[in-house]
């Protein structure tokens, strides 16, 4: 074998020694492979199990024939078929065989072929497809991940000054039916995935940092989950409630989105008339949640529901038109989002102690919610922290399980995750 076909096939220990025919195929795992054979051979500079320095006492024992695995080369299994020179020690009379960089002691695959399964995983591809890929088996492919995944370990003398938290479905063996998130607000980058997201389970482990990182948490980003206020009496002293500004308006939107539905049920069974005016609310209910002033009010596009052009102004006049009640929660909805986008805390909550006697006792309930978490978006208004990141980086775990077609074990999960996202690699 010449210097550039070892280059290729990355045999580089200078003690490999190959015949004329060092290459042939035969057949292993139930596939079609193509095995390389060579010779490992030298002179040992001392034993390996007594550590005393050869000065002839170290001799050649026999030969030891072992196969090793390496990367996949031209779609086909490789193999390495090495003769492996045995030494005998006559100090210690113990026995010991020639070793190559190419692969780690007891190791039946190659370092290089170990660190492309590595590679693989942090593309979001099953364990399934890496180990038909590289010819392993999938718990092969398992322990590398675990390998990897163990060199991961959070830093528990720093927190950043901006944390976002939330919760995500992962499996149902889960305690607590929903796992946790936390993401660094300032680099964008996962901190931590805990299992439970319940109040005892997250203070136990957030304690784990030292009082200087807890302090060093000036805002914490999250939902109105109401369980997550308790962890900045408790754990976070020195931070501030932000309430993700993404939530307040789904509040508001399904709160009016649910009236909708309501009055668009009790014209279904009724009269031709009122049969078209559920199918109108039922075709055009983007409209009513979308802000009045994105309302086009030019074009005038024929809507067979209609049977006559109008604007999206026109449609959701005509819709409103249909319950007095619908018109006064759309009235206040708008109102409330015209608070929120000019970002007016003082107008917004006037607003919520002022709410038409008229409207629901439900839908007032669910809007007066917000006074629940009144500094929270008081905060939400000031300053321009997002949850936003946080929800992207769930539904990339979703996509992460649902590739993967669902775990079972929550801790093989994670390790996923982590390898995905980068936190691992990062290390080096």
């Amino acid at each position: 074998m010449d210097k550039n076909t070892r280059l290729l096939l990355g045999l580089t220990d200078k003690h490999l020694s190959f015949g004329e025919d060092w290459l042939e195929y035969s057949h292993s795992k139930g596939v079609k492979a193509q095995i390389i054979k060579a010779t490992l051979t030298y002179i040992p500079t001392h034993c390996r199990n007594c550590g005393i320095k050869n000065q002839g006492q170290i001799i050649k024992n026999g030969y030891h024939w072992t196969y090793t695995q390496l990367p996949v080369f031209n779609g086909r299994l490789t193999l390495l078929k090495l003769k492996r020179s045995r030494f005998r020690c006559h100090e210690c009379h113990s026995t010991f065989h020639a070793q190559t960089e190419l692969v780690e002691e007891h190791h039946h695959l190659s370092k290089q072929l170990c660190l492309q399964i590595m590679l693989d995983l942090k593309k979001n591809v099953s364990r399934k497809e890496i180990a038909q890929k590289h010819f392993v088996s999938d718990v092969t492919v398992l322990r590398l991940m675990e390998e990897l995944a163990a060199s991961y370990s959070p830093n528990w003398r720093f927190l950043p000054k901006i944390l976002c938290i939330d919760e995500f479905k992962s499996m149902k063996s889960c305690e607590g039916a929903m796992s946790f998130i936390c993401v660094n607000g300032e680099t964008n980058k996962i901190l931590e995935v805990l299992e439970d997201r319940r109040l005892t389970h997250l203070t136990r482990h957030f304690m784990r940092y030292t009082k200087e990182a807890r302090e060093n948490v000036k805002y914490l980003v999250m939902d109105m989950n109401a369980s997550y206020d308790q962890l900045l009496k408790s754990v976070f002293p020195n931070a501030q409630l932000v309430t993700d500004r993404f939530h307040i308006v789904q509040q508001m939107n399904r709160a009016l989105n649910q009236l909708r539905i309501k009055t668009m049920n009790a014209f279904r069974h009724s009269s031709p008339q009122e049969q078209k005016q559920y199918r109108r609310l039922k075709r055009y209910w983007k409209l009513l949640l979308k802000d009045s002033t994105e309302l086009d009010s030019q074009h005038r596009p024929y809507h067979s529901l209609f049977k006559r052009p109008l604007t999206q102004t026109d449609i959701v006049d005509e819709l409103l038109s249909y319950d007095s009640t619908l018109r006064i929660a759309y009235d206040t909805v708008q109102f409330l989002k015209y608070a929120f986008t000019h970002r007016d805390a003082k107008r917004f909550f006037e607003e919520l102690d002022t709410l038409d006697p008229r409207l629901p006792f439900w839908f007032k309930k669910k809007l007066r919610f917000f006074k629940k978490h009144k500094q929270g978006i008081i905060n939400a208004f000031c300053f321009s922290f997002s949850n936003g990141i946080t929800e992207g980086l769930n539904n990339k775990i979703k996509v992460i399980k649902r590739v993967a077609y669902g775990y079972r074990n929550f801790y093989h999960f994670r390790s996923r995750i982590y390898i995905v996202q980068g936190l691992v690699f990062s290390q080096d």
